[in-house]
Order: structure tokens, then sequence, then C-alpha cells
């Protein structure tokens, strides 16, 4: 009797261990698997599909929520129609259909948004559309493609991460023709970057445009070496001469603007006043004011530590005797600071300043209200508002100054497929 037991006993285990094994090894074909029976359970018992609700506004609200900040009870309002990034994604490249940038105008009073993703669609209400991407378009294990979107003249320009042979580098190209006016340098040590790193935030400032190329990597130390090299586009700030691009004759004049950057993901303007938010790695997320010429410091000199190292403090933290310009604000442990603009026309009445910035986070899952003093050189203080969900882009217009609608809400995509619209109604008392 006992060695029966004996006997089952290792027959489970054995089997046990192969399935296991077989699970284990074969992940991808068992989730398929699983489909099956689900499919068969939907088709028996189909979902009921809820009608969006039409709001007054221009855009169709399928759910409403209601936060309480300390000086606003926020609305949010998801906006139906980008509900997934659903529509028409036939083409798209694993995850790359996610935002990579969000613009408002009006039209007959109405507001249009439109959606740029990584993977080259461009989304409104009542149209989608793919651009004709480039052969050398790289997703880059979903970390790579469009990494931000820009206009000159109506005309929109695309900042993608490329893949030539033996060569990975950022480009700029123009959408509508697919041809490249820029391309960085190839990368070094290939097997370490991290596409996702790469910046991709613009600005109009004067008759140029600013753009964040960033060192796109967490571990390697030749990728964040380039943030030094004045010889190198990484993790600069670039100036692109406006005309030079639209001169079809000319070459573009491109021209580093800031270097010491490691991912800047968001710039914003205040009167002729440049600011930016930037990832530092673990912790010593930055928000800095831009100044031409001045070098901040990545990697020499960071409030963060190396993803590597479990040493306490990997980088210089002092970045004044560095010659390195301080950030303006820090945060630590990191909050996964991304887009960045200036305040509403309702926020800047109520706080009664210009020096007011808005930012949306990833890791922290909210917006960021920050306030600055009058001469914007230091941080007075910050509300965060919890959202509960990664929040990538703030709608802005063309100039990329914030999109308002005409009651005062702004909108932000999110990483879930949601594009929301937000309204902050002061709280009197």
């Amino acid at each position: 009797m006992f060695k029966s037991f004996i006997k089952y006993l290792l027959v489970f285990l054995i089997s046990f261990i192969v399935s296991v094994f077989v699970v284990y090894q074969f992940q991808g074909q068992v989730a398929q698997l699983r489909l099956i029976p689900e499919g068969v359970i939907k088709l028996i018992f189909p979902e009921k599909r809820v009608e969006p609700v039409v709001g007054e506004s221009s855009t169709e609200n399928l759910t409403s929520e209601i936060l309480n900040a300390n000086s606003f009870e926020v609305y949010i309002d998801e906006v139906e129609y980008f509900s997934g990034y659903s529509l028409n994604k036939d083409g798209s490249v694993n995850e790359q259909h996610m935002s990579a940038a969000l613009y408002g105008t009006f039209q007959n009073d109405k507001t249009r948004l439109e959606l740029y993703t990584r993977d080259g669609f461009l989304i409104t209400k009542n149209k989608t559309t793919k651009f004709n991407l480039p052969r050398s378009y790289d997703p880059h294990n979903s970390q790579g493609g469009i990494r931000g979107v820009f206009f000159i003249k109506e005309n929109p320009y695309a900042y993608l991460a490329t893949k030539k042979i033996g060569c990975q580098n950022m480009s700029i190209i123009d959408l509508n023709t697919s041809v490249e006016i820029f391309e960085t340098g190839c990368l070094p040590d290939y097997v370490n970057i991290h596409v996702a790193g790469a910046g991709g935030a613009s600005m109009h400032h004067e008759e140029k445009i600013l753009l964040s190329i960033g060192a796109p990597t967490n571990s390697s130390q030749l990728i964040r070496d380039l943030a030094q090299n004045q010889n190198s586009f990484y993790g600069k700030i670039i100036s692109i001469n406006k005309e030079s691009v639209l001169d079809n004759e000319k070459k573009a004049i491109i021209k580093i603007y800031t270097s010491g950057h490691r991912n800047p993901q968001g710039i914003a303007k205040i009167d002729n006043y440049i600011f930016s938010s930037e990832h530092g790695p673990k912790g010593g997320d930055e928000l800095n004011f831009i100044e031409e010429n001045s070098n901040y410091g990545w990697p020499v000199a960071s409030y963060g530590t190396k993803y590597e190292s479990l040493a306490s403090a990997s980088y210089e933290l002092n970045h004044k005797k560095n010659s390195f310009k301080e950030p303006l604000l820090q945060f630590t442990p990191s909050i996964a600071i991304s887009d960045l603009t200036n305040c509403s026309n309702q926020m800047m009445a109520y706080y009664e300043r210009k020096g007011c910035l808005l930012a949306t986070t990833l890791r922290d899952k909210s917006l960021y209200i920050i306030l600055l003093s009058d001469d914007y050189s230091r941080v007075i203080g910050y509300e965060k508002i919890e959202f509960g969900e990664r929040l990538r882009h703030i709608a802005k217009q063309k100039n990329n100054k914030l999109f308002q609608d005409n009651d005062g809400s702004i909108y932000i995509a999110s990483d879930s497929g949601k594009v929301l619209k937000v309204y902050f109604k002061l709280i009197k008392g």
C-alpha cells in the first residue's frame, strides 16, 4: 500500500514538473489556448455595448469622475472617440499605438483634437489617417517609434527612432512626405539602448524650434557620456532654424542649445523664459530653468542613483561646484515627470501669477501644479492631483502653448488609451 502511494506521488510530481516546464517554455501558445473558451463564452453571451453620452461640447464623453484638489474640484471626462486608441489599428506594431503627441485647435468655434501615435496614425473625431513612415522607422522593442511631433507653418514633423544597417539612431522627418531633414549619430552599445529615454519635447522659441534629445539608456555608460560630448546631439536640447527647414535648397540649420540632459520629456515657456521637465535615473527627476549654452550635469551630477549600482550615491550631488546648472526642483523618489506646459488662464488668475506650470507624471499617476516665484527663479511649492493612471501628454496648440477649451478645460492623453477632458472648478468658500 505504501509503495503504491509513493509510486502515485512520484508520477504526480513528475507530471507537475513537466507541466510547469511546458507552460514556461510555451507561454505564448498557452495564452492563445486560453482565448478559445473565452471566445466561445463571448459568442454565447455577447457583451452589452454602452452607448456614449453626448455632452454639450464638441467632444463625446464616456465616463465622468470628480476629484477633490486643495483649491479645485476636478471634473474628468473620457473623450469617447479616442477610447483605447481603438480606431483603425490595422498595421500597428506591437504596443506602438500609443500617444506620441496631442494637439488641439478650434474649427468653427468647436474643439478639434488631434492625437498622433507612435506608429504613425493621426486620430481625430471623424477620421483616422496613417502616415507613410520611412523604411528606417524602428519600433525598437515597443519603446521606439515616434517620440514627438511639432509644426512649422501647419506642417507636421516627427522625431522618431530609426535604424539603418549597423546603426540605431534618431531622426526628424516631414510626416507628409517622409523626407528626413535631420539624423543623429549612431548610438553605441546597441544592446543597452532604451529609446523610451530619447526625449521628444518641443517648443517654438523666436525663429527656432527647441527639441529635446535624450541619452537613451538605463545602464550604458557609453551612451550616458554622449550628454557631455559636444560633438554629439544626444543628451541635448537642440535648436532648429524654422526657415532653413522650409527652404528645400538649404540644409536644416541645427545647433546645440543646452547639454547635460538625461531624458527631457517636457518643455514649456512663460513669457520668454523656458522650463524643462526631465527624468532622472533612480530618483532625481528634475524641473529645470533652461538658458542657452548651459550644462545641466548629466551624467556627472544627479540627485538620482545608478540603476545597476547598489551604492547610495552614484553621482555628484552638487551641480554648481562642477559648473552645472542646479535644477529648480528635484523629485526623489522618482515620479517619472513627463509633459510640461503653462497653466490655464483660470489657474493663473486664481494663483495671481504667471509663474504656474502643469506637469504630468507616469509612475506617480498624477498631475502636478507647480508655482514659481515672480522672477521664476525658484519653486514656491506644488500641488499633486492623483488621477490613478499614467498621464502622458497635455494637449497643446501648434505653437506649443497650452490648448484650452471654450470652458477652460484641458485635455490629457494617458497610457491606458484614454484622452481625458479635465475641468477645474474653483471651490468658493
